[in-house]
């Protein structure tokens, strides 16, 4: 345990020798937990603290408890590497596509729906979803649209993204997609007993971790790792790290080279003295 690595939020994207948490399993090498309560793990023990578009998806109010959890199993002289949109970013790139004009303008319509829509949608996949799925289905008429969208999100139109799943994962996998349709319809059947108009404004039916509970730049998150005891907090890129042994086409980048999350995401390091 004296060089273990931790994965908080994994979903399918994990190293078999981490330690890898989740809120729910689809593999036996993910460990199923409450991320926003108390992990786990013993205080000081990890080295290695990762976790890739998970807190843009925390309450505002919960984001310094996780990051304290975080600093707790962190062991002294280990890191913390956090991927996450980066607001600044996508701030300052809808903005010069606006000036550009012309086919920008299609391309910062796109930055307005993806950063809005994970806010407020209440349906899954929300318009999002469905502006995604038309754009696979007219790819060669829209290729340019669809470099864009890679280069940005690191999302694959065509085709399925890289995963970690095993073939013998594969009957815990049908078996916790067959509990999440037993749940969403029991709570479907609840939801139809509740009066009309309170369902329209206040009833998501949105996956759990779908939306977006906050934005971030570095200035702002640098700060709250400061709060919770982190230091020398530095912005990093997909492809760089000041961590030794770093596995950057595990998590970060397909094997293209190319960031799993696009281009615009923000990959913040800090460490623990």
């Amino acid at each position: 345990m004296n060089n273990l690595r931790v994965n908080i939020a994994c979903g399918d994207i994990y190293i078999d020798e981490w330690q890898n948490f989740d809120f729910a399993n689809n593999s036996s090498d993910v460990k199923k937990a409450n991320l926003l309560s108390v992990l786990p793990l013993k205080d000081d023990c990890a080295e290695l603290v990762y976790s890739s578009h998970f807190i843009e998806h925390i309450p505002y109010h919960s984001i310094g408890s996780f990051l304290n959890e975080c600093y707790r199993i962190t062991k002294p002289g280990g890191y913390i590497r956090l991927v996450l949109p980066d607001f600044e970013e996508i701030c300052e790139t809808y903005l010069s596509l606006r000036k550009l004009g012309g086919t920008g303008h299609e391309k910062a319509d796109f930055l307005m729906l993806e950063m809005l829509d994970q806010c407020v949608r209440k349906q899954q996949g929300g318009r999002l979803g469905e502006y995604l799925s038309s754009l696979a289905k007219n790819s060669e008429q829209k290729k340019e649209m669809v470099e864009f969208v890679k280069k940005r999100t690191g999302h694959i139109v065509a085709g399925k993204p890289q995963k970690n799943l095993k073939k013998n994962d594969d009957i815990l996998h049908l078996s916790s997609k067959i509990k999440r349709k037993i749940l969403k319809l029991y709570i479907a059947f609840i939801i139809a007993l509740l009066p009309s108009t309170f369902r329209q404004q206040n009833v998501s039916l949105t996956d759990i971790g779908e939306n977006h509970a906050w934005m971030y730049d570095f200035y702002s998150l640098e700060k709250l790792l400061i709060q919770a005891g982190f230091q020398e907090v530095s912005k990093m890129s997909a492809s760089t790290s000041n961590i030794k042994d770093f596995p950057f086409t595990s998590l970060d980048t397909y094997e293209d080279g190319h960031a799993r999350k696009g281009s615009q995401s923000m990959y913040i390091e800090a460490y623990k003295k």
